[in-house]
Order: C-alpha cells, then sequence, then structure tokens
C-alpha cells in the first residue's frame, strides 16, 4: 500500500483500500481556490463556509480577503489532517 493508505478487512475478508486525505494536498487546493480542500478533506460545509466568507472578505477589501485565505489554507491542513488521524483511530478499535 502507498503511505497515507489505510488497509481495511470487511466482513467477507475483502481488503478494502482507503485513501486518507493528504494535508499538503488539501492546503494546495485551498490555495487556488477557498474552501476547496475542506471539500477534499470531507467537510463540505465548512468549504462553502470558507468560500462564501473569502469571497466576500475579497470583494469588500482586500486586506481582510488575504487573512481569511491565509487562514482557510491553514485550517484546510488540519482539516486534513484531523480526518487522516479519525480514521486511523476508528479503523484500530
Amino acid at each position: 500500500m502507498i503511505s497515507g493508505d489505510i488497509g481495511l478487512q470487511d466482513e467477507f475478508g475483502e481488503v478494502r483500500v482507503r485513501r486518507l486525505p493528504g494535508p499538503g494536498i488539501a492546503a494546495v487546493l485551498a490555495v487556488f481556490v477557498p474552501g476547496l480542500g475542506h471539500v477534499y478533506a470531507g467537510r463540505l460545509v465548512a468549504g462553502a463556509v470558507w468560500f462564501l466568507a473569502t469571497s466576500f472578505a475579497y470583494w469588500a477589501i482586500l486586506v481582510p480577503g488575504f487573512l481569511l485565505h491565509a487562514i482557510n489554507i491553514w485550517s484546510a491542513y488540519r482539516a486534513a489532517e484531523e480526518q487522516g488521524e479519525a480514521v486511523l483511530r476508528e479503523s484500530f478499535h
């Protein structure tokens, strides 16, 4: 398996591989489109909220837009990390 993948065996003995969201990929996606990193990490509502909030901040005044965009990138990174940790905890218990 590739790093970041997790193999789980189901009730029929088949191994299912689930790819965990990569924090770096989530951050890069958030650079291009605010909120997209959250969508990648499986947090659809958070992604939509970040997209709307950052878009409004850019529209209103440029500096708050940059600040909110930077916070969004960091938050997307953390969301992907937390999602991966949650899946690992869930799969080994």
